[in-house]
């Protein structure tokens, strides 16, 4: 099926969002988007409205659309939420994962682990702003596969409407010192543990180290975040 104009300003936005090109705190003009993406400024305008709606995008009665900074309080509500929704979706994706996903999963991990290789033999101990956005890409994939893999349709639609792992994401992309070589080899071998979980249809498993790997991103997020505001 063909994108409308709408759709396709939308993704157009989306993905300068997700690779950073508009910083938090950037004004949106309408007319300069719509210039670049080849359409009016009424497609645009509902893209905005779109984003707006999902979190992404703040509006400024009398001063415009806005990419709507870091709210820390917002930020560690959101980390609640996910540990609620996808510890509940581990421990029934243990249960009805199928064999393909599980290799899907695996394949997303082998990714992830080339990225912390890279990270971990760099100078600086820390990702680049390319690898941050390569690793959220994975993280994303991971988790969004989790919540296929439960077959749980209220959680699935509870964890969208609330943007629940897009929006935590999305507050980390400018900040690429946080993926250490620590975080990321730790976080891979979080992951292969879950997965050897879903492997042996471990309930109680799977939920119990999906909880413990968002509460240890939650931790570190949160220091810098609060830390960032500080200054």
């Amino acid at each position: 099926m063909e994108q409308t104009l709408a759709e396709r300003s939308y993704d157009y936005i989306r993905n300068k969002l997700a690779c950073g090109d508009l910083a938090p705190g950037m004004r949106l003009v309408n007319r300069v988007l719509a210039s670049e993406i080849g359409v009016s400024v009424i497609p645009v305008r509902e893209a905005i409205h779109r984003l707006a709606s999902e979190g992404l995008i703040e509006h400024v009665p009398g001063s415009g659309a806005f990419v709507r900074k870091s709210d820390p309080q917002a930020i560690d509500d959101l980390y609640v939420l996910r540990d609620a929704l996808e510890s509940c979706a581990a421990g029934e994706a243990a249960l009805h994962i199928t064999e393909f996903q599980i290799d899907e999963l695996v394949s997303i991990l082998d990714e992830a682990l080339e990225l912390a290789k890279q990270i971990t033999q760099s100078r600086k101990q820390h990702a680049t702003k390319t690898q941050m956005i390569a690793w959220l890409a994975t993280e994303q994939r991971f988790h969004e596969l989790v919540f296929e893999a439960a077959r749980n349709q209220l959680l699935a639609k509870v964890a969208q409407e609330h943007r629940a792992i897009g929006q935590i994401f999305d507050a980390q992309r400018d900040n690429p010192q946080l993926l250490t070589s620590d975080v990321a080899n730790q976080t891979c071998a979080g992951k292969s543990e879950l997965i050897k979980a879903f492997r042996q249809r471990d309930q109680r498993k799977a939920r119990e180290l999906m909880s413990e790997q968002i509460q240890r991103g939650r931790k570190e997020v949160m220091r810098h975040i609060r830390a960032a505001t500080k200054r």
